[in-house]
């Protein structure tokens, strides 16, 4: 029903003949008040030479009701551009060469045109619905087109900004192993923890504990102990109430079997004295 050039949209066949039908129906309970007048006259043989053929087989009558109508469509359409129904549909009447139509062109167009159009089984306003352009036989003889006048809203959408995320490094292969490197990371604006580097102790590569912040002080993890050809690593201390725990010594649950001869010989030296 619509086609789009450039910044215009023609009006198609159905729209228009719904604006049409409106002018139709305008028209004809505007006419009333000549058609019943004149009914009446007729009735009582008072209007005959109103109703007489005057040229051809139409009477005055035909020829003031037909001048009516173009009137009613010439008017409005020079002035405003559309009739009524076609204000209800949206559309106006608009020149092809980007100009207001003459009122030649516009009376043109209402009466010869038209007349023209319907002329062979309505031939003329059945092109609408065919033409490129949406225009009848009156629209190419009057060079005149119809079309839309609303502003047709087009929603555009947001944009999307992208943002760039920082991903982490990707892991690296050292002696066999994967190790992902370490990073120094902000605490809310406090000193930043500092990872530790890798101690190398009895031939093997180990990782100390990280710092962990408690209370703006950091906790110093503890280092190994070797005792009895074993290594220990005693609790990291916790402060409770500003006052750090005191650590045990490491002792070596493992070995009971020498913690039990040593007391047997103390007891067997107290024996002997």
């Amino acid at each position: 029903m619509q086609n789009n050039t450039k910044n215009q949209v023609y009006a198609g066949f159905f729209v228009r003949f719904a604006a049409y039908l409106i002018d139709w129906v305008i028209v004809g309970l505007a006419l009333l008040a000549i058609r019943i007048p004149v009914w009446i006259a007729s009735v009582g043989g008072t209007a005959d030479f109103v109703l007489k053929d005057f040229i051809f087989q139409y009477s005055i009558y035909d020829i003031v009701i037909y001048v009516l109508k173009v009137a009613y469509f010439s008017l409005l359409t020079y002035f405003t551009g559309s009739t009524l129904g076609k204000k209800l549909m949206q559309i106006k009447v608009v020149s092809s060469e980007d100009r207001k139509p003459t009122f030649f062109e516009i009376v043109f167009r209402e009466s010869v045109g038209k007349f023209l159009s319907a002329l062979v089984l309505d031939a003329g306003f059945i092109m609408v619905g065919v033409d490129k352009k949406k225009r009848g036989l009156h629209d190419l003889l009057s060079d005149t087109n119809v079309i839309y006048y609303h502003q047709k809203k087009v929603a555009v959408p947001t944009p999307v900004v992208y943002q760039k995320v920082a991903y982490a490094p990707s892991p690296t292969v050292q002696n066999g192993f994967y190790q992902q490197p370490n990073q120094i990371v902000p605490n809310m604006g406090q000193q930043p923890f500092v990872p530790n580097q890798p101690v190398q102790q009895n031939g093997q590569l180990n990782v100390s504990n990280e710092l962990v912040q408690h209370d703006g002080q950091p906790n110093v993890p503890n280092q190994p102990v070797q005792q009895n050809g074993q290594s220990f690593v005693l609790n990291e201390p916790v402060q409770h109430d500003g006052q750090p725990n005191v650590q045990n010594e490491p002792v070596d649950v493992k070995n009971q079997d020498f913690l039990n001869s040593d007391k047997k010989q103390e007891a067997n030296e107290d024996k002997n004295e």
